[in-house]
C-alpha cells in the first residue's frame, strides 16, 4: 500500500521527493512501462531523487517500487471512528468499538508494509544465532519478553532484560555468531541506539522492530522490520504501536516454528495434547 507507506515516511521526505511520490500515486495507472529516467524528466528531478524516495519507502530499487505499486493498488483501511482519539467522556461501548477498530487497522497496515525478504532474513538470523539478546523500553520491552518466551520454546539461548546495563554487559560478551534484537517504536531510544552501536562495533548481526521512516535505530540495524508509526490514540495507551509490534513478533515466531518443527517439537506437542485430552 503505497499511500500508507508514504504517510508513514512523509515527514522524512524532501519537497522534491514528496512531489514525485504524489505524482506517482496520481498517475499510477500510466506508470506500467515508464522508466526511472522518464519519471525523473517528467518531474524535473534527478534519478537519484527517485531512488532516495524508493529507499525511504522501503524499496531497494525503482523496479521493486513500481511492481508493488502496479500489482497491489492501495485500498483504504480507514473508518471515521479512527479519526478521533478515545475521549474521556466516551461510554464503555464506544471505547470498545474504537479499540477494536484501532487493533484491526493496526494489524492490516502492518501486514501491508511487511517486506517478506527482510522477514525471511530475520528468521534465518534467529535460527543461526547462538545467543540472542532482546531489548526494548516500556511497552516495547514487554513485547520483547513475549518474543523471549516464544524463542525459549524452540530451545534458543535468549535473554531479554529491562535493565540496559545488564543488556549492555551481555552484548559485550557476544560474538558475530550471536544476535541482537532491538524493539523501539520511535527508533530514537538512547539505550537501543547504544546497544546497536556496540553490536556493530563487535560485528554482531542485529534486527530492529521499529516504525517506518528514517531513525538512528533503523540506520544502525542490519535488518529492519517496520511497524506503523501513526498513533491516533494517546501514547499513554500505545495500542497501535504495540499491536503492530506483536503482529511482527507473531509472524516471526509462527514462521520460526514451521522451519524448526522437528520430531522433538512434534513429540512435545503430542504429549501436551495427551495431557489435556487423555
Amino acid at each position: 500500500m503505497i499511500d500508507l507507506k508514504l504517510r508513514e515516511v512523509k515527514e522524512d521526505l524532501s519537497a522534491k521527493e514528496l512531489e514525485v511520490a504524489e505524482y506517482i500515486i496520481a498517475n499510477s495507472q500510466q506508470l506500467k512501462n515508464i522508466s526511472i529516467q522518464a519519471l525523473a524528466k517528467l518531474n524535473q528531478v534527478s534519478t537519484s531523487t527517485i531512488l532516495r524516495l524508493c529507499n525511504k519507502l522501503g524499496y531497494r530499487k525503482f523496479s521493486d517500487f513500481k511492481i508493488d505499486l502496479i500489482s497491489s493498488m492501495p485500498k483504504k483501511i480507514s473508518s471515521e471512528v479512527l479519526q478521533d482519539d478515545i475521549h474521556l467522556n466516551d461510554c464503555l461501548q464506544v471505547v470498545n468499538q474504537k479499540v477494536q477498530m484501532v487493533e484491526k487497522s493496526s494489524i492490516d497496515e502492518t501486514y501491508s508494509m511487511l517486506n517478506s525478504d527482510d522477514l525471511d532474513k530475520a528468521i534465518d538470523l534467529i535460527i543461526n544465532g547462538h545467543k540472542i539478546v532482546i531489548y526494548g523500553v516500556g511497552s516495547s520491552g514487554l513485547v520483547g519478553k513475549e518474543l523471549e518466551y516464544q524463542l525459549i520454546k524452540i530451545k534458543k539461548d535468549v535473554n531479554c532484560h529491562f535493565d540496559a546495563h545488564i543488556s549492555r554487559n551481555i552484548v559485550s560478551s557476544l560474538n558475530p555468531h550471536d544476535l541482537v534484537i532491538i524493539i523501539s517504536h520511535s527508533g530514537e531510544t538512547p539505550e537501543c541506539i547504544e546497544l546497536l552501536k556496540l553490536a556493530n562495533k563487535q560485528n554482531i548481526p542485529s534486527i530492529a522492530i521499529t516504525k517506518m521512516g528514517q531513525s538512528q535505530v533503523s540506520n544502525l540495524a542490519n535488518i529492519v522490520l517496520h511497524t506503523i508509526s501513526t498513533e491516533h490514540v494517546s501514547r499513554v495507551i500505545p495500542i497501535r504501536s504495540k499491536i503492530s509490534q506483536i503482529t511482527i513478533v507473531n509472524m516471526l515466531v509462527t514462521n520460526l516454528f514451521i522451519k524448526q518443527y522437528d520430531e522433538k517439537l512434534l513429540s512435545k506437542t503430542k504429549k501436551r495434547e495427551e495431557c489435556k485430552y487423555p
